[in-house]
């Protein structure tokens, strides 16, 4: 791996973890970092990943941090059209790597049971007063839900080299990254 190609992974997993303290909302800030980290400007994608904060719709289901990398992967290497079931096929292949590196460090996809694991309960994300509760232990942690952004940035990064590498047009014309 270039220097070059570590410092974008250490820089987008930072972005991450920051986002997540100050904004909240684990997808958009994992998905955020990635775009500002690979040059993308698209506000229409990060809106659309709001519906995936907090294991959706702040239910708990596949972690937000998880589904704001996948949607960053299905950006640059997804199909343009319902047709394109090679492209489907493909950007599902990429999407899958990523699923499973995060299953196997967190040993879950789901956000409750990555709550769980990191704060010992799962929190009810749909009733402010649990998402304050948990926000307050998450600054007093060394890892919590903003380390789980960092990670699942990186390693959407690590596959998002790999589809540039590979020479996939579409992500090639998009992305604006110095290497």
């Amino acid at each position: 791996m270039k220097n070059s190609d570590e410092e974008i992974l250490v820089r987008v997993a930072e972005e991450a973890c920051r986002n997540e303290s100050q904004y909240h909302l684990c997808s958009q800030g994992t998905l955020a970092a990635l775009m500002k980290a690979f040059g993308i400007h698209n506000p229409d994608v990060l809106r659309s990943s709001t519906a995936f904060a907090g294991g959706g719709v702040r239910r708990g289901h596949m972690c937000g941090a998880l589904s704001g990398a996948l949607m960053f992967i299905g950006l640059l290497a997804g199909r343009d059209d319902l047709e394109m079931r090679d492209q489907a096929t493909r950007g599902l292949g990429y999407c899958d790597k990523v699923y499973r590196e995060f299953e196997e460090k967190f040993g879950t996809v789901l956000c409750r049971n990555i709550q769980k694991d990191l704060y010992g309960r799962e929190y009810e994300l749909t009733r402010q007063e649990e998402r304050d509760e948990m926000h307050a232990l998450m600054e007093k942690m060394d890892f919590a839900c903003p380390q789980v952004c960092g990670e699942a940035a990186r390693m959407a990064a690590l596959v998002a080299f790999g589809i540039l590498e590979a020479g996939h047009p579409f992500a090639n014309s998009v992305v604006r990254l110095r290497r």
